[in-house]
């Protein structure tokens, strides 16, 4: 059986307008959505597969075009003009080697077939697959290798110092701890 848009619109018009209309406050925005909603029906209503998922189907239209209707809604806020700052100044790249130098410190100090791991996926740019292909080991040994190397290297940060995050998991700042006694950190 094949379905036209007529045949939808008269099947489920009604109660996608309800639908809309509990999700969406003003009407002519619900009425606005609800057509939205067909035009999109009857741009992919060469791609529905079975007749018999048309009702998922058109409410999972429905819900997208309400998700879009109140994501162009969202207010923007212009961002500060004297928000752009450089990146970086002398003193961050000069603390930024010291930790590099630190880091490459710590991983010389894995054991043999992660530090080696490490080496060349982190500092080296190797994919895992390379890696595999280098070191005569399977796919899943070589990211066993890697995943391993970098706990042991986490373990070893977080033995050492102690970090702040931003919320995306960037480092915000990095202090080392009193009692750890980490020679990369006083270095």
């Amino acid at each position: 059986m094949t379905l036209t848009l007529e045949d939808i619109w008269t099947r489920f018009a009604a109660r996608l307008r309800f639908f809309i209309r509990g999700r969406v406050a003003d009407d002519a925005s619900a009425e606005d959505i609800l057509q939205n909603v067909f035009v999109k029906i009857q741009q992919r209503l060469g791609t529905l597969r079975g007749v018999e998922k048309i009702e998922a189907w058109v409410h999972q239209i429905a819900r997208n075009a309400i998700v879009d209707h109140f994501r162009a809604q969202r207010p923007t806020d212009e961002l500060p003009d004297d928000l752009a700052q450089p990146l970086q100044d002398s003193t961050d790249e000069a603390e930024k080697a010291g930790l590099l130098a630190a880091f490459r410190r710590m991983i010389t100090e894995l054991p043999e077939p992660y530090r080696e791991a490490v080496q060349l996926t982190e500092l080296e740019g190797l994919t895992q697959q390379e890696l595999a292909t280098r070191l005569g080991i399977s796919l899943s040994g070589a990211k066993s290798r890697v995943q391993r190397g970098r706990a042991m290297l986490k373990d070893m940060l977080l033995e050492c110092c102690r970090f702040e995050f931003d919320r995306r998991g960037g480092v915000v700042e990095c202090e080392p701890r009193e009692k750890a006694g980490c020679v990369e950190c006083a270095s």
